[in-house]
């Protein structure tokens, strides 16, 4: 093997070790297990549906360390007024669905810990959006 071909192994180990070492970006699932632990029981039992069409269906962790809430429009006639806004719309929609600023929660929870809302209606998927954290 010559000098060429050894640097040239060195540096594809080089790189793929680094390329594994930052692969979670410093996220922990077990952090992510227990806040999405916590926030499971605020929707459960302290959440206000912004109306009586709305509900949680399911909170947890994701594969990218997202606190997921699934969140659903059960009326027909709501579903449809939603699709019916932009993109961007739908999301500030969507964030109706995330804690408060001013609520606790957040503070019990690593503030690094993204919180995500997958907001469904009665025709099925509408738009993801992160919740905005204080």
């Amino acid at each position: 093997m010559d000098v060429r071909s050894g640097l040239s192994v060195a540096v594809l180990l080089a790189a793929a070790m680094s390329l594994g070492a930052c692969g979670d970006n410093g996220k922990d699932k077990s952090k992510t297990k227990k806040a999405a632990s916590k926030i499971s029981v605020y929707y459960y039992s302290l959440w206000k549906a912004p109306s009586a069409d709305w509900e949680i269906r399911k909170v947890h962790p994701d594969k990218n360390y997202t606190v997921t809430v699934e969140a659903k429009i059960t009326t027909k006639t709501l579903t449809k007024a939603v699709m019916e806004r932009s993109k961007a719309e739908q999301m500030e929609i969507a964030r109706r669905a995330c804690p408060p600023y001013t609520d606790p929660i957040w503070a019990e929870i690593d503030k690094e810990q993204p919180v995500g809302i997958v907001l469904s209606g009665s025709a099925g998927h509408i738009i993801n959006a992160l919740c905005k954290r204080p």
